[in-house]
């Protein structure tokens, strides 16, 4: 059994190519779905996508964990009306490509070990760009 499977949720496709985007960079993985609410689907249709894919992780992972676009967005709202009904997710806003990366590199951890690991990586994710060129050097392709 797997310490942990992983649902991403998000408003549109985001959540479908963050995962693409992160299996670029660490390969192909299991035990991890990912869920696009689409302008066809009602909270309690997308709300019933989210159990069946918690219940279909819950078979062969220990811990589950669910990384959500934006705070009070229908797909938050889904996740917690799950939550509400027993399902035992952790949960998280602000699915990031950073936050993905590390948490899908680092699965063999506990759930409270993951979170925070989530915590401390969504917590430098955000970083400003301070470049700037020298007057001598003219070539930026060296970046």
């Amino acid at each position: 059994m797997s310490n942990l499977g992983i649902i991403l949720v998000s408003h549109g496709e985001f959540a479908k190519a963050a995962l693409g985007s992160a299996e670029m960079i660490v390969g192909p993985q299991e035990e991890v779905t990912a869920l696009a609410l689409t302008v066809d689907k009602s909270l309690d249709a997308f709300e019933e996508e989210i159990a069946v894919a918690y219940d279909t992780l819950a078979e062969t992972c220990k811990e589950i964990i669910v990384l959500c676009d934006i705070y009070g967005g229908t797909p938050f709202n889904a996740v917690s009306r799950c939550i509400l009904k027993g399902k035992k997710i952790i949960g998280y806003t602000g699915l990031s490509l950073p936050v993905l990366i590390d948490l899908l590199l680092c699965r063999d951890l506990s759930g409270e070990e993951a979170k925070k690991r989530i915590e401390a990586t969504h917590a430098i994710a955000l970083s400003p760009i301070n470049v700037s060129l020298n007057s001598d050097e003219d070539d930026i392709d060296d970046l």
